[in-house]
């Protein structure tokens, strides 16, 4: 960022409060999202009320970043007109609003806060995530994995995840202090015993990628432009080759992981879930049932598959697939809209990452395709209130402002 300064008094008091709160206030806003395990309802209107406050901090420039961006709020308008077909209008019109205000400062922080201090911010929340998990969390007695403050090993994997790539990357950050390289040492050190004692095979398996894409990415900084395009190019063909060869051996592939996981055929109930869920997609397969309109309190459907799969709090389950649990509930043209979202995210931060390599990219890329990697058996993005939700919103803001400035050579600029 650049300031025109003319005097010591041009400072004036709302500039350094715009100045100083921005990145503070978009750090407040992803830990009270990540904490809510520990904090509860305070968590959401601690998340609403930074994020109020760094909306009207700089307004105009803000509603200019939102109309820039305004092809990403397409997606909760979708969710809001889906009141008018849903079976609980009430509810997908207060989750569309939820959606709404939560895309709204998603994209207020990617415009007002630079991507190295997003990164920063990420960091500095997860280790704090994992440090309350080990103080105050605790571990399934039944099969002795940790679960730290989540509701499940799954939960805890994942938050681990997220923590082992931001440490990676901010070990690997050349602009970063020596204090800064030192933390992201220890937040590895401290990730990789703990996504052990989670227990999930899933997220070891899903963040690997991630991490090596995160690695691949830092030493680009080392090549010249042409030489990256052949490494990326070199790098396609090997992971295409490696698909190609997964798809091939899948059914063995697929049954070492299950033995080796302990885990049955049907992926812990998966299997059966996912066909539920194509029954109803089958049922309105264009718009779906509305959203946030299918897990609720006496809707029969949702109340049988708590009884049968022994959820007895009601609540905290999905149909374990990003894809299929979202189209049940907006349908093929909803889904179609995230994907263009989620696949737009990924494609332009590998773009991002190849023009000009750095630890921001190189985290967002790497948490893109550990998300994508993911969604297949759990319902990761675009829903309200969601650390995920924001993140991606973050990499696609960033991908689609380095996509338009980086042909120029010209830098980002933020107006905190």
């Amino acid at each position: 960022m650049t300031l025109a300064v003319h005097s010591p008094r041009a400072f004036s008091l709302g500039w350094q409060m715009r100045l100083n709160l921005a990145a503070p206030l978009s750090a407040i806003c992803l830990g009270a999202l990540q904490l809510d395990p520990l904090l509860g309802s305070r968590a959401i209107l601690l998340f609403l009320g930074c994020g109020a406050v760094l909306v009207l901090s700089n307004l105009q420039h803000n509603i200019q970043g939102l109309l820039r961006f305004w092809l990403i709020l397409l997606l909760p308008l979708y969710c809001l007109a889906s009141t008018l077909w849903s079976e609980a209008p009430p509810d997908s019109f207060r989750g569309a609003i939820q959606l709404w205000l939560t895309v709204i400062i998603a994209i207020t922080i990617a415009v007002r806060v630079p991507p190295r201090s997003a990164l920063r911010a990420i960091f500095v929340v997860m280790f704090l995530t994992m440090i309350a998990s080990v103080l105050f969390g605790r571990v399934r007695a039944d099969i002795g994995a940790w679960v730290g403050i989540f509701g499940s090993k799954n939960a805890f994997a994942a938050a681990v995840s997220v923590f082992l790539l931001a440490s990676l990357a901010t070990l690997g950050d050349r602009a970063g202090s020596a204090l800064e390289r030192w933390s992201g040492l220890a937040g590895l050190l401290l990730a990789l015993p703990l996504i052990v004692l989670a227990q999930s095979a899933g997220a070891i398996i899903v963040v690997l990628p991630g991490a090596a894409l995160i690695m691949i990415v830092q030493l680009m900084r080392w090549f010249a432009p042409t030489h990256r395009v052949v490494l990326a190019a070199a790098l396609l063909m090997l992971a295409a080759a490696m698909s190609l060869l997964i798809a091939a051996y899948w059914n063995e592939i697929m049954q070492l992981v299950l033995e080796s996981s302990g885990k049955d055929v049907t992926l812990t109930g998966r299997t059966e879930l996912w066909a539920v869920a194509l029954d109803f997609i089958s049922q309105r397969p264009w718009f779906g049932m509305g959203f946030r309109a299918f897990w609720l309190h006496g809707f029969a459907p949702a109340e049988a598959l708590w009884a049968q799969f022994g959820i007895g709090s009601r609540s905290g389950f999905n149909f374990h697939n990003t894809y299929l649990s979202n189209a049940v509930e907006i349908g093929i043209v909803g889904v179609a809209l995230q994907v263009m979202l989620l696949a737009t995210a990924f494609i332009l931060t590998l773009r991002w990452s190849l023009r000009a390599p750095s630890a921001a990219n190189a985290f967002f890329a790497g948490y893109l395709t550990m998300i994508l990697c993911t969604s297949m058996v759990e319902v990761q993005v675009f829903y309200q209130f969601s650390f995920q939700t924001v993140v991606v919103l973050l990499a696609l803001v960033y991908a689609i402002r380095a996509a338009s400035q980086i042909p120029r050579r010209s830098p980002l600029r933020y107006s905190r």
